[in-house]
């Protein structure tokens, strides 16, 4: 499995894999090829929008998110809410990307656990906005950045088969 098993956003340890496919890829204990590390930041990097999700009071809230990717950390933008509430709070989310394709019924999907933290640093706020893509909602009011520390980021992707006949 693509795993980051050590403290939040410190290097790239990589927890073993549960099985090999016809292949020898890696498989999952449901034959899901399962993606490694680099291939894991790639698919996070090029698709713009995820979704985060993390509890607010006592609720599972799950909302789409513009982000960008730096090292094992994804970050985006948000205003005054829940989102920047679990972020102070330095809460335990969750953030996935996926993909998929319904005529030939393949797709993967990306799935980063961590803590939020919001990021204070004016200079680095300064270069993440500039290097983040339009927001496809206006914010309006003053945004903030939030960063996930990934501690655990792993991928599995559906392939096509063979056919047997």
């Amino acid at each position: 499995m693509s795993d980051i098993t050590h403290e939040p956003a410190t290097g790239s340890e990589i927890a073993p894999v549960a099985g090999t496919g016809r292949s020898g890829e890696a498989t999952d204990h449901r034959g899901l090829r399962v993606l490694n590390l680099e291939e894991c930041l790639d698919l996070l990097r090029e698709n713009p929008v995820g979704r985060v999700g993390f509890v607010h009071d006592g609720e599972i809230v799950i909302l789409p998110v513009n982000h960008v990717v730096q090292g094992t950390q994804v970050l985006f933008r948000t205003t005054w809410g829940s989102k920047l509430q679990s972020a102070e709070d330095e809460a335990r989310v969750g953030f996935q990307v996926d993909h998929y394709d319904t005529a030939t019924r393949t797709g993967w999907s990306v799935l980063v656990q961590g803590s939020a933290e919001v990021v204070y640093n004016n200079d680095e706020c300064q270069l993440l906005d500039a290097l983040a893509p339009e927001p496809w909602l206006h914010l309006g009011e003053e945004a903030f950045w939030v960063r996930i520390l990934a501690v655990q980021i792993s991928g599995r992707e559906i392939v096509v088969r063979p056919s047997t006949s």
